[in-house]
């Protein structure tokens, strides 16, 4: 018998949501519009716990940054969780920039001194700025950066999650241990069980998420 030859099987917010209810042994039949509402937000709170467990790589892009001169502060957008490598580019030749930790660039005596930048400084404010030293000296320069980014919200059943598909086990283990905890039918033992099958579906992604570059190591 032939496969479907399609490779298109992505689940609906609605559809993870009944798959982690029913592992709680709520059938579809019995779950609220409360229910679907408090599962969006366990959601929501699970994806904002995975962006401090390690860098989602589908959530990473390149994004550049027009520089002004005399101008040393730089707001990025909104969701921008942290900066992975930077360039500066000038004349079409690229620099890489250095970060610098805040301690290091408070210790920069002349945070003023005009140049092209090699070193930044990522601020993790609500509303992220990067730092750039030394300032530069003219508006031509762009630099050029890897973000990695807040995972999009999750604000109606009807939308697909940004999540691919390796990570949709994940997802629904993760989301029906969450709900586990908010479902009084759910026994102790069951629990345990939806909470190491959470676990152990997350570190099975996670493992496979990391980068796949060989490792050079160079001497000095």
């Amino acid at each position: 018998m032939a496969t479907s030859g399609t490779v298109t099987w992505r689940p609906e917010i609605a559809e993870i949501i009944t798959e982690a209810y029913e592992r709680c042994l709520v059938p579809p039949g019995g779950i609220t519009v409360q229910q679907v509402i408090t599962a969006r937000r366990s959601l929501n709170l699970m994806f904002a716990e995975w962006s401090v467990r390690g860098i989602n790589y589908w959530t990473t892009s390149e994004a550049t940054l027009a520089l002004v001169a005399s101008t040393r502060v730089y707001s990025l957008p909104a969701g921008t969780i942290d900066v992975l490598d930077a360039v500066v580019t000038r004349g079409g030749n690229d620099t890489t920039l250095t970060r610098l930790g805040l301690s290091d660039y408070s210790a920069i005596t002349t945070k003023t001194t005009e140049g092209l930048p090699v070193q930044f400084f990522f601020d993790r404010q609500y509303t992220p700025q990067i730092y750039v030293w030394p300032v530069p000296e003219n508006s031509t320069d762009t630099i050029t950066y890897w973000q990695f980014s807040q995972m999009d919200d999750v604000t109606d059943s009807q939308q697909d999650a940004d999540i691919p598909y390796r990570w949709t086990e994940a997802m629904a283990s993760g989301l029906a241990a969450r709900l586990g905890l908010k479902t009084s039918s759910v026994d102790p033992t069951r629990l345990a069980t939806l909470t190491s099958l959470a676990e152990t579906a997350f570190d099975y992604a996670a493992d496979e998420e990391g980068e796949k570059a060989a490792l050079r190591i160079i001497p000095a």
